[in-house]
């Protein structure tokens, strides 16, 4: 197809310049060549400056398919001799891997090692050597294949991520924070960079730091439920920093710390932890009364008993009580369902010697609620307030039988550890704002827990 349209296309050119020679019969008389003048027929003229132009074009292209060729043989030739020269190394190689995935430790490290010193810029195999270092126990090899690793490959993230994560194993951490610097240096958008990072800041309560990492990781993150939850997290790096300026005490970090909390309730008014500081820090600047109003207003909010706690302590650090027992008697009429608030009043009464009072709720309790080990405990020191040793006790035995944690703890919503104390920080799942008492079994028994003497009652 392609010669007959060649053919057709020099037809159609001869064509046209025999209608050009018989449109112009003319003669150039001057025809100046080479220093000769002579007359020529200007279709010929036409014509020989065709030919000639096309013999140079077919002679340029001619060469540089010919220069095209010798270099294809010459790349081929070096190519074969790479190819030979490889083989010996593939052959160790995957005597190596084979090696590896058998466990033979020794026989795998010499073949890698082998083919390293042909070979340098296998990078992979670093990764290998420092896996057999670490199952043969030796940490400080391990860190040096991935160093040399480094070396080679001075932008690979991932050989950095691993030194900062065996530095951490081996409690280098400071090392491991400039290893994950220059990480995500490379890749500002690295993650798993960004969050050990922040890690390692959270641990050395370098919250400045923590902070901006934290808002490096918030422009990386995508989905909304993704960004609401690292931006819960930047409120709580902000809690912690403005906690820890509270600790060190002084008016000019008392205030920067109020000014951090306000923020941070004004910018997420369901933060509860932010509430929670905000009264610590007017307690610690003698603003008693606005403690007092916050943890209030906060209980009415999030009904979280840790409200409850601090204005335990608040009102019976002042010698005041009966305001103290108004709140909470208030608190189970408004919720007379809610057994963890019968129960911190139970052991507010039993601290306050209303032995009876505190004796009525944890029946109430019982009532409702399947046994737990926190309750008979509780029930054990009433008995001993009364000197009622037997029942005290019978109920410490029972304490113990039921196998569980002699206090009311508090638990993660999300991954359910555990804390004698209420803590803003789940340091097992890393969420902030999740420790609550958490509910327990309901009971269908109509019985009291233990008999006792009809309560006595109080008036403040």
């Amino acid at each position: 197809m392609l010669a007959r349209l060649l053919i057709i296309l020099i037809g159609i050119i001869i064509c046209l310049f025999l209608w050009i020679a018989f449109t112009n019969p003319y003669d150039v008389k001057e025809f100046h060549f080479f220093g000769e003048t002579f007359p020529v027929d200007l279709s010929d003229l036409m014509l020989a400056s065709f030919v000639l132009g096309a013999m140079l074009v077919f002679m340029g292209t001619l060469a540089r398919d010919i220069k095209h060729a010798l270099k294809d043989y010459i790349d081929g030739v070096h190519r074969s001799k790479e190819e030979k020269k490889k083989e010996p190394l593939k052959e160790e190689l995957a005597q190596g891997m084979e090696a590896f995935f058998r466990g033979d430790w020794g026989q795998a490290k010499e073949s890698f090692t082998q083919v390293l010193k042909k070979d340098p810029w296998q990078v992979d195999l670093y990764f290998r050597l420092s896996e057999i270092a670490l199952k043969e126990g030796q940490m400080e090899e391990a860190f040096q294949w991935l160093q040399r690793g480094s070396l080679v490959d001075v932008r690979n993230v991932e050989l950095l991520l691993r030194e900062a994560s065996l530095l951490r194993q081996m409690k280098r951490e400071n090392e491991a924070i400039r290893a994950l610097e220059r990480a995500v240096r490379l890749d500002e958008s690295n993650l798993k960079g960004l969050r050990e990072l922040r890690e390692l800041y959270q641990e050395q309560r370098r919250w400045e730091e923590a902070i901006q990492v934290q808002r490096a990781i918030l422009k990386a993150v995508k989905g909304k439920e993704t960004e609401e939850e690292e931006t819960l997290f930047l409120l709580g790096l902000k809690y912690e920093r403005a906690k820890d300026l509270l600790e060190r005490g002084g008016e000019e970090n008392l205030q920067s710390a109020l000014k951090e909390v306000r923020e941070i309730v004004r910018e997420q008014k369901s933060f509860l932890p932010g509430f929670v500081l905000l009264g610590d820090i007017y307690l610690r600047m003698g603003r008693w009364a606005s403690a007092g109003k916050v943890w209030g207003k906060s209980f009415k909010r999030f009904n979280a008993i840790i409200f409850l706690l601090r204005l335990e302590e608040l009102y019976l650090g002042r010698g005041d009580p009966g305001t103290l027992l108004r709140i909470y008697q208030k608190a189970l009429k408004n919720d007379p369902q809610n057994w963890v608030i019968a129960f911190f009043y139970a052991k507010l009464c039993l601290r306050l010697e209303i032995l009876d009072e505190a004796l009525e709720e944890i029946d109430e309790i019982s009532l409702r609620q399947k046994d737990f080990p926190a309750l008979h405990r509780l029930l054990a020191e009433i008995y001993l307030h009364k000197k009622d040793f037997t029942r005290a006790a019978q109920e410490f035995e029972k304490t113990f039988a039921l196998s569980g944690t002699s206090y009311l703890p508090f638990s993660c919503g999300a991954c359910g550890r555990e804390s004698k104390e209420w803590i803003a920080y789940c340091p097992q799942c890393q969420r902030w704002s999740t420790y609550t008492v958490k509910e327990g079994e309901k009971t269908e028994r109509t019985l009291p827990l233990t008999p006792f003497p009809a309560a006595a009652g109080y008036a403040p």
